[in-house]
């Protein structure tokens, strides 16, 4: 009771509702897929009743079939003709760290808002959390805000934040120490930054005795290797979230993680022939961003999930669409190409690529140095025809300003990034001993 009196409170304060509709969610996901279908249609038609009642761009269209397909670019030029004149509510101004680390800047009403909350709480009940117990975020601003009322949110619902740009192992051995004598009972960030502290508590000679209920990563992919890393030094179940707060996309692993578990009470999704994501919030009706491109690509699951949620499974979050490598010859490859070509290697716990006009960089995180990788230098040399294409061990990834980490990064110049990483050269933890 007290747990839940916390975030009444917060939902007070903030005009929300996200209470209200976790319990709804509660109940909703267990209900049959043609429930929840019908649940859908019906927010579809009064969100489409509503846009092409009050929005100029969308007063002809006659089926929502007909809606055009808009992305960011969209949006940033006709912001203030999406915003609904009727809305009499709360609007709340929301912005994505973005890709590139310029910042997208749209709007939700409070329901919407209050859909996010429900939503992320909904995947942290999958697991087992109890509303007010002890958490810790371990991500970046893009996810978890600041400033003072941000702090005062944070303070009622009883989590810690702990920023993933400041990874050192002094800093990470604080976080360790923090999340065992805090008894956290859920950690939930980015899955690369909770993989680097994982890492560190398996090289470290110290144990430490957690009471996690569960480690809830989102934002970036979870590797398999990942997953294996984090429940290994963490003693408890790892899950992966995904969501896409402009486009209403909100999903969450069970625990038996056969897939995504996709809130469609939410949204409306569309998956192109190409796996493209496309989505639209329900639940804006402040802000109108219909059929929005998420950058997403997505393998849908046919099959129910054992768990008897009704929910559609996304299977598979490929990645970002805009993952993807181009050579002078204009050969493209996304960048699951290089997630494939290593990810039955138990060697190879990360990677990335960085690449200019002329050069690609294909950058492993290893256990071991000095491996022979010319097997998978040959299939990168297949596909892609770059003057130099070489592979590289254990150099520091470049990290946007959002904290996320990127698969394919393109450059200005490749050697110029490789001589920063040098300097900046962090060596797995492993070969390190943690000090």
């Amino acid at each position: 009771m007290f747990g839940h009196g916390r975030f009444a409170l917060i939902d007070a304060v903030r005009s929300t509702d996200a209470l209200g509709l976790l319990r709804e969610l509660e109940a909703i996901q267990f209900e049959s897929p043609a429930a929840i279908r019908q649940r859908q249609e019906e927010s579809q038609a009064e969100y489409f009743k509503v846009l092409t009642k009050v929005s100029p761009f969308y007063r002809e269209y006659h089926s929502f079939a007909q809606l055009p397909i808009i992305d960011k670019d969209f949006v940033k030029r006709h912001r203030q003709q999406l915003i609904n004149p009727d809305y009499r509510g709360k609007l709340m101004r929301k912005k994505t760290g973005g890709s590139t680390g310029i910042p997208f800047v749209y709007s939700t009403g409070t329901y919407s808002h209050s859909y996010l909350w429900a939503g992320i709480l909904l995947s942290w009940r999958a697991i087992g959390y109890q509303l007010g117990e002890p958490v810790v975020f371990l991500a970046g601003s893009s996810l978890f805000g600041s400033g003072f009322k941000q702090a005062v949110y944070h303070k009622l619902m009883n989590t810690r934040v702990f920023s993933a740009f400041d990874l050192s192992p002094e800093r990470m051995r604080i976080y360790a120490e923090t999340i065992a004598s805090d008894r956290v009972r859920l950690l939930y960030g980015y899955a690369s930054a909770i993989y680097r502290l994982a890492q560190y508590l398996l090289s470290s000679p110290r144990r430490l005795h957690f009471v996690l209920r569960g480690v809830v990563c989102t934002a970036e992919v979870l590797t398999p290797t990942m997953r294996n890393t984090i429940e290994s030094a963490f003693g408890a179940i790892c899950v992966n979230q995904y969501g896409c707060h402009e486009a209403g996309v909100s999903a969450y692993e069970c625990e038996h993680r056969r897939g995504f578990h996709l809130i469609t009470t939410r949204c409306y999704p569309e998956v192109l022939d190409d796996g493209a994501l496309i989505s639209t919030d329900l639940s804006n009706h402040a802000f109108f961003m219909p059929r929005y491109d998420t950058g997403d690509l997505v393998v849908m699951e046919n099959n129910q999930c054992s768990c008897g949620r009704g929910f559609p499974l996304i299977r598979e979050v490929i990645g970002r669409s805009n993952d993807m490598v181009s050579d002078p010859a204009g050969n493209t490859v996304h960048s699951a190409f290089f997630g494939i070509l290593i990810r039955e290697d138990s060697r190879i716990s990360a990677f990335q690529v960085i690449f200019d006009e002329r050069k690609l960089i294909f950058n492993l995180h290893c256990r071991e140095r000095g491996v022979d990788w010319s097997n998978y230098l040959r299939q990168v040399r297949a596909v892609l025809k770059f003057d130099d294409i070489r592979i590289v061990e254990n150099l520091s990834f470049k990290t946007p300003t959002s904290g996320k980490h990127r698969y394919v990064v393109r450059v200005d110049d490749v050697d110029a990034t490789l001589a920063e990483a040098r300097r900046e050269q962090i060596l797995p933890l492993l070969h390190k001993g943690g000090e």
